[in-house]
């Protein structure tokens, strides 16, 4: 093989890897804005974040804003009813909230019995 085609075969190949988008670690942690400030929309940081679920047969433990709670327990005034392996439920006074993993949740009312996002 020539050097010249040889060149230009390394050429298109880190052309090709430079167009490539970064890939995501799907092991890494779910991390809200920085400093908890407002975003660049300006609006308020969230109120409830959920960045892990533990399942196993003997517990449930969810990590709520940086809590490992279990159910029943409170957090930012809400008490944590239910943990599923994808989201928690969070009773907020009258007022039922879904936070799913990965995603941070204003204080958003759901109607009794209405788990979906």
């Amino acid at each position: 093989m020539s050097k010249a085609l040889a060149l230009g075969l390394l050429w298109i190949a880190g052309a090709v890897y430079a167009a490539e988008p970064a890939l995501h670690d799907p092991t890494e942690p779910f991390r809200p804005s920085a400093n908890g400030a407002a975003g660049p929309t300006g609006a308020p940081p969230p109120r409830f974040t959920l960045t892990a679920v533990l399942i196993s047969p003997t517990r449930r433990v969810a990590i709520v804003n940086g809590k490992p709670l279990q159910e029943g327990q409170r957090v930012a005034g809400a008490e944590l009813v239910k943990i599923d392996w994808r989201s928690v439920q969070l009773r907020d006074g009258n007022h039922d909230v879904i936070v799913q993993l990965g995603k941070a949740r204003a204080s958003a009312p759901h109607a009794e019995g209405d788990t979906s996002p």
